[in-house]
C-alpha cells in the first residue's frame, strides 16, 4: 500500500499556471484505478442523510460524533470547517465514515471564546481551515500518532495560530473564532474563487504564494476536485492575502521539481479514525498524508516542512482598518480548555497599536 502511494505520487503531472492576484494554481494529473464510492460532506448533510453532533451534551473539545444513515460513506476532508454547536471545529485529517454507522472523529477547536450550543448540530461553512493552520495540524497529528496513537493536535497551539490569523487579517471577534476572517474578507475570497479553475480533467491543485509552493491537494477522482475547490481556494487565498509581498510565483518547474522531493520521504502507516489507512508523508523539505481505502488514494495533502508560526506581519494600516469588527458573543461557561478570553472589543486605535506589535 505504502509503496503504491508513493509510486503513484511519482507519476504527477503538472499543469500550466494559473494566477489568481496573490495566488497561483497548477492543476495535477494521475491515475487512479477502480472506483469507491462516497459522497463528500456537503452533499451528505444537504441530503440529510449525516449528522455531526458533539459527543454528548456536555461536549469534549477534541471530538465530535457522527451518525451516517445513509446508503453511501461520507468523506470528511482535513481541515474543513464545522460551525454551531457548543463551539466551531475543523477536522484534523481527513476520513472516510462509512455507510449505515456512527464515528466519533477528531478535531480541534477554532473558537475557544464560546462553550454554548448556537445550534444542535454543526453545519459546514463554505471553507476550509487556511493552509497555515493545516500545515501546523498535519505535523501534530503525526506526531500525536506516534505519541499516542490518535490523530490529536496541539490545542494550545492551533490557538496562537488562530489568533495570529486574526491578528493578521484585521479581524476581531468578541468568541475568537477563525471563521470571523472568512467573513470579513468574504467579497475577496469568493472574488479568487470565481476566477479559479483548472482543466476538467485535474485530479488535484497545487498552491503557490509568497514565492513558493504553499500546498497541495489531490483525490482520487476530479469530482470530488470540484466539488472542494471552493473550500481549499478559500483556504489559500486567505494566506496569499495576508502573505502578498510582490515575490514571484514558483513556476511549473520550480513546482515539479518541489514534487520530486516525495520521493525523498518516509511513509509511515496508521490506522484511520475512519476505514482504511492514514499514510504519513514526511521528509526535510515537506510533510503530508494520504488516506488509502483498498489501496486507492482517496485524498493526499502536502504542505512545507517549516513552520510558518513565526511569519512577519504584512499588512499596512489601511489593511487594518479594512476589516470590520463583529460585536462580541454572550456564551456559557466553559471548561477550563476552552475559556473564553474575557476581552472586551479594543477601540480601533488599540486595535492598530496592537496589530503593530507595540
Amino acid at each position: 500500500m505504502v509503496a503504491t502511494l508513493k509510486e503513484r505520487l511519482g507519476t504527477l503531472v503538472v499543469s500550466d499556471p494559473l494566477d489568481l492576484g496573490p495566488l497561483r494554481i497548477f492543476g495535477l494529473r494521475w491515475e487512479v484505478p477502480g472506483e469507491l464510492k462516497y459522497a463528500v460532506l456537503d452533499d451528505a448533510m444537504a441530503g440529510k442523510t449525516i449528522e455531526v453532533t458533539e459527543v454528548s451534551e456536555g461536549g469534549s473539545v477534541p471530538t465530535l460524533s457522527v451518525t451516517n444513515v445513509g446508503e453511501t460513506m461520507v468523506f470528511f476532508m482535513a481541515g474543513e470547517h464545522l460551525i454551531g454547536a457548543k463551539q466551531n471545529r475543523v477536522l484534523n485529517v481527513s476520513l472516510l465514515v462509512p455507510e449505515k454507522s456512527r464515528a466519533t472523529i477528531p478535531v480541534s477547536c477554532v473558537e475557544r471564546g464560546r462553550w454554548g450550543y448556537a445550534s444542535q448540530a454543526f453545519y459546514g461553512s463554505g471553507s476550509s481551515s487556511h493552509s497555515y493552520l493545516r500545515a501546523k495540524m498535519t505535523r501534530q497529528a503525526l506526531k500525536s500518532y506516534r505519541t499516542r496513537g490518535v490523530a490529536g493536535s496541539d490545542q494550545g497551539e492551533v490557538w496562537a495560530e488562530v489568533d495570529q490569523k486574526l491578528h493578521l487579517m484585521g479581524s476581531v471577534s468578541g468568541s475568537d473564532a477563525l471563521e470571523q476572517a472568512y467573513v470579513d474578507h468574504a467579497a475577496k475570497l469568493d472574488d479568487v474563487v470565481q476566477q479559479a479553475r483548472v482543466p476538467a480533467d485535474c485530479y488535484g491543485i497545487v498552491f503557490a504564494f509568497d514565492g513558493r509552493v504553499a500546498g497541495v491537494d489531490l483525490f482520487d477522482r476530479p469530482a470530488t476536485l470540484q466539488k472542494l475547490m471552493p473550500k481549499l481556494v478559500r483556504g489559500y487565498a486567505i494566506d496569499a492575502i495576508e502573505s502578498d509581498d510582490g515575490k514571484p510565483a514558483p513556476g511549473k518547474e520550480d513546482v515539479e521539481r518541489w514534487l520530486r522531493a516525495v520521493g525523498d520521504a518516509t511513509f509511515e502507516r496508521f490506522d484511520s479514525p475512519g476505514i482504511g489507512s492514514d499514510v504519513r508523508i514526511e521528509s526535510k523539505s515537506l510533510v503530508g498524508a494520504g488516506l488509502v481505502v483498498d489501496d486507492r488514494p482517496v485524498h493526499v495533502e502536502l504542505f512545507p516542512a517549516d513552520d510558518p508560526s513565526d511569519r512577519p506581519a504584512k499588512r499596512t494600516l489601511q489593511a487594518l482598518l479594512d476589516a470590520p469588527a463583529s460585536p462580541p458573543r454572550q456564551s456559557e461557561s466553559a471548561p477550563e480548555a476552552a475559556q473564553p478570553s474575557g476581552r472586551q472589543r479594543p477601540s480601533i486605535w488599540s486595535r492598530i497599536w496592537r496589530r503593530l506589535g507595540r
